[in-house]
């Protein structure tokens, strides 16, 4: 489903945002809208009176979104399960669904709603032409769609969640009536229980060299506040335990660093509620961290795409959190489909990496599962050594199974690839750490060329002074290094063709 929609979408949209669909789990944000007849509409106030909200976020020029429109699915389920009295439901409706449509286009028009406008694909509140749409359908300025698309990370059209009475979110997809109704199953009762902690997600740490930051979200799905509970880790070397105190109203979340567990190779944590509660069946999560391998300073990053390259990003994070290097095949000029890629990073130290890897589809390079696919895709991340040969693959995606996100660490223990060589002793640099400005003094015994570069991490110049032709005696260069981003770059300073390389920060 998701050929020409996708690309017309990120055409349109990626000007003024860049998100992929929450994760299933996600935590819903309120919002208030008002539909086509005038009525504002408040997703809290339905999800507290027990509704499960199936909510469509769409655009009138969106084909894809015409025709699921138009199949009726929605009307179907409004009709059947909506709220009993409201106007077009049903007299045997079962109850328990609200229906709420969303155009998520801040430009679009009441007369492209109506189907008279230029950016439309007909009359969005009466398709059929025979009875008009009753379920709640807006129209939001931009100043309030864009919020909701943000909360939402609307990254396509339509995108249809189901939103469970205690806001968590979940994409459900063009299903049918009867397919949509089938997933209210999934949510859990509305509260009911006096007591009643839930343990909503793992959000810690996912791979590591040694210690993993373990961090949860707990959910009070309790009619009253809820002020205690005990979160115990297994899995490490020794178990942990938390005992947290706050004040969560009912179905209020709260992410809470439990702390850190030891890890000596690749395990699963096991995160429970372990103090009393009237529902244990909600008190548990794991995750499966891995372990890192250990590698240089050399990685490499090897892309081959799939249709879709402007769905695939990835990052790679020092320990302390900071970005070492990073792309976005979203951003302008975006790969040709099909295309490949090998990039080669030198990392700025030896110590704990994490590279990660996001599909904003979330089904990976996996294209062949569609029908009229061409050809899967793979991502590659490698450590390797002077001579170019593998001393570690921290994943290896092939491209025949999805993916959202994916994340590997690295132990660099070995400097390979570009190495830091001493200035001469008549060669000083500094400020280093650098904010604005780099000087770089030297001293000539002879008349020489005299050129400055600057490198990142990913090898590529990004700037260059050149100072040409000077006589003997002393000098100062003077870069500005003010338009760089923070980070750890090379400095070449290049005399007579003889090259020194420094390794500088800039803040």
């Amino acid at each position: 489903m998701k050929k020409a929609l996708l690309l017309m979408v990120v055409a349109v949209m990626s000007s003024t945002m860049s998100f992929a669909q929450l994760p299933a789990g996600s935590y819903g944000q309120d919002f208030t809208i008002t539909d086509q007849f005038g009525v504002s509409h408040n997703l809290y106030n339905y999800l507290d009176q027990g509704y499960t909200v199936y909510l469509d976020v769409s655009a009138t020029w969106c084909g894809p979104c015409w025709n699921f429109h138009n199949t009726g699915a929605l009307d179907d389920l409004y009709v059947n399960h909506g709220p009993a009295g409201a106007p077009g439901v049903s007299a045997t409706t079962t109850d328990e669904v609200m229906v709420i449509w969303l155009d998520g286009d801040g430009a679009t028009t009441d007369a492209d709603m109506a189907g008279t406008g230029t950016n439309t694909q007909g009359n969005w509140l009466n398709p059929t032409g025979s009875a008009a749409i009753q379920f709640p359908m807006a129209n939001p300025a931009a100043a309030v769609i864009n919020p909701i698309d943000a909360n939402y990370s609307i990254g396509y059209f339509p995108t249809i969640y189901r939103i469970c009475p205690n806001r968590i979110v979940t994409e459900v997809g063009q299903l049918n009536g009867a397919g949509l109704y089938a997933t209210l199953a999934e949510c859990p009762p509305p509260a009911f229980q006096t007591n009643d902690p839930s343990m909503l997600s793992y959000n810690g740490d996912m791979a590591t060299c040694g210690n993993v930051d373990v961090a949860v979200t707990i959910q009070n799905n309790g009619t009253t506040p809820l002020t205690a509970c005990t979160i115990t880790v297994t899995g490490g070397t020794t178990p942990l335990t938390f005992n947290w105190t706050g004040n969560l109203a009912t179905y209020a979340v709260q992410t809470v660093n439990v702390g850190t567990a030891v890890l000596t190779g690749p395990t699963t944590l096991n995160i429970s509620i372990t103090s009393a509660d009237d529902n244990t069946s909600n008190n548990a999560t794991s995750a499966a961290i891995a372990f890192a391998a250990d590698g240089t300073t050399h990685m490499k990053i090897d892309v081959l795409f799939d249709g879709y390259p402007q769905e695939s990003s990835w990052v790679v994070n020092d320990d302390a959190g900071n970005v070492v290097a990073s792309a976005d095949y979203s951003v302008a000029p975006v790969p040709a489909a099909y295309s490949s890629k090998l990039v080669d990073i030198f990392l700025p130290a030896t110590g704990c990496y994490t590279f990660s890897a996001a599909d904003a589809y979330g089904d990976g390079f996996y294209e062949l599962q569609y029908t009229g696919g061409v050809a899967n895709g793979h991502m590659i991340a490698t450590t390797v050594n002077d001579a170019g040969a593998t001393v570690s693959t921290l994943w290896n995606y092939d491209g025949t199974y999805n993916f959202s996100s994916a994340t590997a660490p690295a132990n660099v223990t070995t400097v390979v690839g570009i190495e830091e060589v001493n200035l001469s002793a008549g060669v000083s640099v500094y400020p280093n750490p650098a904010n604005d400005f780099i000087n770089v003094a030297y001293g000539l015994t002879n008349n020489s060329v005299v050129t400055v570069d600057v490198i990142n991490v990913l090898g590529e110049r990004v700037m260059t002074q050149y100072v040409g032709s000077q006589a003997a005696g002393n000098y100062t260069s003077r870069l500005d290094v003010s338009n760089l981003s923070a980070g750890v770059y090379m400095l070449n300073v290049t005399i007579n063709g003889t090259v020194n390389t420094v390794r500088v920060s800039v803040k």
